[in-house]
Parts: structure tokens; C-alpha cells; sequence
């Protein structure tokens, strides 16, 4: 996926910079601004866009940037479009067991932390870096000298229950996590539960969460070759590495790319490696809450939209950007006028 992304990123760079280019020579420079809202699931604002960028809906709150990226701070607020944690930081996680994950940057110097509800710090210890709770737990990087900046995780109470001993985590998910072994490109990616035993050998290039009994993993480190496929929860492969790029299960579909990087596209498939959805989308994520976020094709113009698990584009390809449906809402983008 991060090649396809690439790949993608400098084409629509380069019809940017006609763009700028032509407007620069009539004496106007116009580039395109995103704000973004929130939209129910009959396509109707809940919250007007206005904010430069948005996460997905947690436990009620909603988290936004007002501001660009150079400048701009984030905050959290209500679906009556209330602030409810004043917007004062640099990067936020989600609200999972009452908790958020956020940074303050101070000389240059990322310091991560947790807050709740009320935007008070729910405990004094900060970390380098830190991922939302998840079933109970949460990943942090140290930033203690004696524990080398590795990673472990947290309860609620801001303790370690898994000692930072590893290169990289990702949140538990189904009661495993995926952990790095090696640094770097030398890294390789397994499983381990919530003992912090190893259950699935690092043997893997990438590896996305478990969601519906499976893994998103890919076994070389070529990013032109095409071995993403699928494992289940006892390390076996469940749906065999011939994909160009996976993405994770979700109501038993999966996006999976096929083709080259520059004449592919995204389709769906079931837990049978059966292609369920075979439209092809330049982007496409996994559903939730029985629809899922596309890109129809790949354009500087306005063609996100959502489909549900027939295919059928059910909320218009009209967005500048799309994100996944929580709590019944979900944030995309429109183009601003300037």
C-alpha cells in the first residue's frame, strides 16, 4: 500500500505544480484547501466542514485540527460541534476504556501522554510515542535511557503490563498484537498475546492487525512482488501471498489490490479468497458498520463516496477525502473555496 501511495502522491504533485505553475504566469496562485465535517449515513451533514483535518467518532468525541498542518492544534468536540478539550495539541489519538493518546511538542521534543474525558491528564508518565487503549492495554515507546526507546504496554492505571522490550508494537487486536524483531528494514514482524509471549514467529515484512480471525502480511521485503495474503490466528496461511497490497477484514470483506502499482486497483474479497466486489478503486478501506470508504477513481477532483457490502455506492463519490463510519458518523472532506 505505501508504494501505491507513493506513486500516487507524486502524480497528483506534479498536476499541483502545472496547476500553481499556470496560475503563477496569469498572476493568481489558487491551490486547493480541504475542510473537513462529519456526514450520517444518509449523506447529510452532522457537522459542517470546517476543521483542516478529522478522525473517526470515539465514545462520543469527535477529534479535529483547526488550523493547517504547520500551524493548526487539535482538539476534541461534541457532535453538537462543542469544544470539549480545547484545541492545544500537536497529534491525538482516539477515546478507547475513557483514555486519549496526545502530544505537546516542546523544542522540538514529541511528549506523549494520556488524557480523559475532561482533558485532564489521567496519569504523570509521558512516552515518546503512544497508541490508543485497545482491549485494555495501550502501546507506548519509553523514553527512559535504560529501556532504549523500545516499546511495551500499558494498563489504565499508566503501568507496564509488557515491559518495553520491543523495536515496534501495534494495539492488540482479537488478544494478539504484532511485535517487530530488528530494526528498520531489517525488521521482521510476529505475534504475541497478553503475557507478552510469542505466538507467531517474526518472519514477515509487514503485518496489519488481526481483524475477523485474519492478518494482513507480506513476506519479502520487494515491494514490487506480489505476497500480501492472509494468516489466522494460529500463524497459518489462511488465504495464500499473491496479492500486490491487503488490507485488514471487516464484516467478512477484505480489500485487496490487483494488478501493477500503476494499472491496478482495489476489489473485495471474502474469508474464501472469493471476489466479492470486483469494481476496481483506486482506494478502497475496510468496511465499518456495513459500509466502507472509496476513492472511485484517481483524480485531483472529488470522487470519495462510500459503498456497502454489495458494491452499490450508496453515499456519492463527491468527497475530497473519506474515513471510516463510527457512532453512525463519519469525516470527509470538500474542497473550500478561496
Amino acid at each position: 500500500m505505501a508504494k501505491s501511495i507513493k506513486y500516487k502522491k507524486a502524480i497528483l504533485s506534479i498536476i499541483i505544480f502545472f496547476i500553481i505553475l499556470s496560475s503563477a504566469m496569469t498572476g493568481c496562485i489558487k491551490v486547493p484547501i480541504e475542510l473537513y465535517g462529519y456526514i450520517d449515513k444518509n449523506g447529510e451533514w452532522v457537522i459542517q466542514p470546517y476543521y483542516h483535518a478529522a478522525l473517526p467518532a470515539s465514545e462520543g468525541l469527535l477529534a479535529v485540527r483547526a488550523g493547517d498542518l504547520d500551524y493548526g492544534k487539535w482538539g476534541f468536540i461534541n457532535t453538537s460541534n462543542e469544544t470539549v478539550i480545547d484545541f492545544i495539541y500537536d497529534e491525538v489519538g482516539l477515546f478507547f476504556e475513557g483514555l486519549a493518546p496526545v502530544m505537546i511538542l516542546e523544542d522540538n521534543v514529541e511528549n506523549w501522554f494520556f488524557i480523559d474525558k475532561t482533558g485532564k491528564k489521567a496519569f504523570e508518565k509521558e512516552f515518546k510515542d503512544a497508541f490508543s487503549f485497545s482491549e485494555g492495554l495501550a502501546a507506548v515507546q519509553s523514553k527512559e535511557e535504560e529501556s532504549n526507546e523500545l516499546w511495551g504496554f500499558i494498563g489504565t492505571d499508566g503501568e507496564y503490563v509488557i515491559e518495553p522490550e520491543f523495536t515496534g508494537l501495534s494495539s492488540f487486536s482479537e488478544g494478539l498484537a504484532m511485535f517487530l524483531e530488528g530494526a528498520g528494514s531489517a525488521g521482521l514482524a510476529g505475534y504475541i498475546d497478553k503475557t507478552g509471549k510469542e505466538v507467531i514467529e517474526p518472519m514477515y515484512t509487514y503485518a496489519r492487525n488481526f481483524q475477523g480471525g485474519y492478518a494482513a502480511v507480506k513476506l519479502s521485503a520487494d515491494t514490487e512482488s506480489n505476497d500480501w495474503g492472509f494468516i489466522d490466528t494460529e500463524g497459518n496461511i489462511a488465504i495464500g501471498l499473491t496479492y500486490r497490497f491487503t488490507k485488514g477484514f471487516s464484516e467478512n470483506l477484505a480489500p485487496v489490490y490487483i494488478g501493477t502499482v500503476l494499472n491496478g486497483a482495489w476489489s473485495y474479497i471474502n474469508p474464501e479468497n472469493e471476489i466479492v466486489i470486483s469494481k476496481g478503486f483506486s482506494e478502497a478501506y475496510s468496511f465499518s458498520e456495513g459500509l466502507a470508504a472509496v476513492q472511485t477513481e484517481f483524480d485531483i477532483g472529488t470522487n470519495w463516496g462510500f459503498i456497502d457490502t454489495t458494491g452499490t455506492l450508496v453515499i456519492g463519490g463527491k468527497y475530497a477525502a473519506a474515513s471510516d463510519f463510527r457512532e453512525g458518523i463519519a469525516p470527509v472532506a470538500v474542497i473550500a473555496d478561496r
